[in-house]
């Protein structure tokens, strides 16, 4: 009660300082859209800082009088996060992939600084208005990703795969590759083949373990088995009940090939040490042959391959189940993302400034410029008033460091994007409109494509996902909040999972049924379903507020 009591009063004192006196906790608040302003901001992932002469930097400067100051997550975000919220420090905004900042207090609501200052927040998240609210009934975040703006014409596929060297792929003639056990042969017999690539020694599958990377490590039995990505659990489509499944049998079933896979030297003992830089080290080097990720996770290392001109060895997806009998449910129609957005603090010295600056950045014009690069500079149109680039520009926009001075690919990934298509029906992504497509297109990939009858990596995936079930996916629904049972459960069988599963693996394979038990009782242990019964009532919020 004390905690609801100070944020009442807090808000109240919020509410009449910013919009009945123009000022916020003694500082002065302008309405004036040119006002200059620096907008500090603390991302929860580590990413790179733009450099001082960042030319979309400057643009924004120039045309919108605003500038940054970035805090970017260096070491442990569980951390830094209770550090910020013990001390009530925080920047001007912050970055939301979990419920605790908002359990906290730390952000202000902002639909009322949206009805009168955010026509274009508003009709951006107009269809998910309502989705995006709190249980209290307030927005504190805008969602970053998956709100589209007319037709989705993105030929990309970023998700959940088993993903496998496209050298790989062509060395073996483009089989036709379905189960787990035909996909891990494929790899084999390469690695068998050429047991060194570019002077070191070929690794057949590696696994990214460190930190809150390591859904990779434990995910995959979820796709094997055919599910989709929610998260932790699967959700029986029938009853609608939640179930982890880290110890169910298909879980059992995938860490008993990986024993079976290391016992024959085809694991990547070095991945359960390995930090996240080391992975896409290994990665860029060329020499790993497969792995579980969404590839956000290693485009910098794919990216490196491409730059270092062995695009022959990145990266192509493959949908791969058990059996041949499962339907793959990789690929979704595509979804806003409800879990992970961007908020104002309620240090923010000037929260109406902050508001007429996120209103302009989902203007048209300020988008394009955004994704498509500044007219004239980084594209042009032709006579017919097509946009299109030169080859030196489109060379531009696939090198990194470029990219680092030309792009602010940070404000990008944390400030609100559209995604989809402008009001004249090219795509928010130049190059997916297709002359651009066509023309970045590679030779390796054409005629992998080509080979599987199909036209990009998200057909490879699924020409025609399913559509969505009305609760998808459950990994967007609210944390548990800390402290709580549900909470402490999860973090016990994290623990559990890190001690147990690595050791699962790399046993010899007569241990593995008796490891494989007690990890079992362990995660019972560590309260499991105290976890579920969490998730559970979390799933039927959500079907009774989405099924409207």
């Amino acid at each position: 009660m004390k905690k609801a009591l100070f944020m009442l009063i807090s808000l109240s004192f919020f509410a009449g300082s910013v919009f009945a006196n123009g000022q916020n906790q003694g500082r002065p608040v302008s309405t004036d859209p040119n006002s200059p302003i620096t907008i500090s901001i603390y991302t929860q992932q580590p990413r790179q800082q733009p450099p001082a002469d960042n030319k979309i930097d400057r643009w924004i400067k120039e045309k919108y009088n605003v500038s940054f100051s970035w805090d970017i997550l260096v070491g442990d975000s569980i951390q830094k996060r209770g550090l910020m919220i013990a001390g009530r420090d925080y920047p001007d905004m912050i970055e939301i992939n979990e419920t605790a900042f908002i359990d906290a207090g730390a952000c202000i609501p902002l639909e009322d600084l949206i009805e009168q200052y955010g026509p274009n927040i508003k009709r951006h998240y107009a269809s998910v208005w309502e989705q995006m609210k709190s249980p209290d009934g307030h927005i504190y975040y805008l969602i970053n990703w998956g709100v589209y703006e007319g037709l989705n014409q993105s030929p990309y596929y970023g998700d959940s795969a088993l993903w496998v060297q496209k050298e790989v792929l062509k060395d073996a003639g483009y089989p036709k590759v379905v189960t787990m056990d035909q996909y891990f042969d494929l790899l084999i017999n390469y690695a068998r083949k050429y047991p060194t690539i570019n002077g070191m020694p070929t690794i057949p599958f590696t696994i990214l373990t460190y930190d809150w990377h390591a859904f990779c490590l434990w995910n995959p039995p979820n796709f094997l088995a055919g599910y989709p990505n929610d998260g932790n659990g699967t959700v029986d489509p029938r009853t609608y009940q939640y179930k982890n499944f880290f110890t169910q049998d298909i879980s059992k079933r995938w860490f008993k090939k990986l024993n079976e896979l290391n016992a024959q030297g085809y694991i990547d003992r070095s991945a359960f040490v390995d930090n996240y830089d080391q992975y896409l080290a290994k990665i860029a080097s060329g020499r790993v042959l497969g792995l579980h990720d969404q590839r956000w996770q290693f485009q910098q290392a794919d990216d490196s391959l491409r730059d270092q001109g062995i695009y022959n060895r990145t990266m192509a997806p493959l949908p791969i189940v058990f059996d041949s009998t499962i339907r793959p449910r990789y690929r979704n129609i595509p979804i806003p993302n409800i879990g992970r957005g961007i908020g104002i603090s309620i240090n923010a010295k000037n929260p109406v400034r902050i508001i007429q600056f996120i209103n302009e950045l989902l203007s048209e014009d300020f988008q394009r410029t955004m994704e498509w690069g500044i007219e004239g500079q980084d594209w042009q149109r032709n006579a017919q008033g097509q946009p299109y680039r030169t080859p030196q520009q489109r060379a531009n926009w696939q090198d990194q460091v470029w990219e680092l001075h030309n792009r602010n690919v940070l404000l990008r990934e944390v400030m609100p994007t559209w995604e989809g298509s402008f009001s004249d029906g090219y795509p928010t992504v130049l190059d997916d409109y297709f002359p651009e497509r066509e023309a970045l297109t590679r030779a390796e990939d054409k005629e992998l494509w080509a080979a599987y009858g199909v036209t990009s990596n998200a057909e490879l995936m699924d020409k025609n996902p399913p559509a969505n079930s009305v609760w998808f996916p459950t990994w967007s629904m609210p944390n548990p909040p800390d402290g709580s049972d549900a909470q402490m459960a999860l973090q016990r069988a994290e623990q559990v999972m890190r001690q147990y599963l690595p050791r699962a693996i790399l046993a010899p394979p007569a241990q593995f049924e008796s490891i494989w038990a007690e990890y079992v009782r362990e995660m019972n242990s560590a309260g499991i379903a105290r976890y579920e019964a969490y998730m559970q009532e979390q799933l039927n919020i959500r079907i009774k507020a989405w099924s409207k």
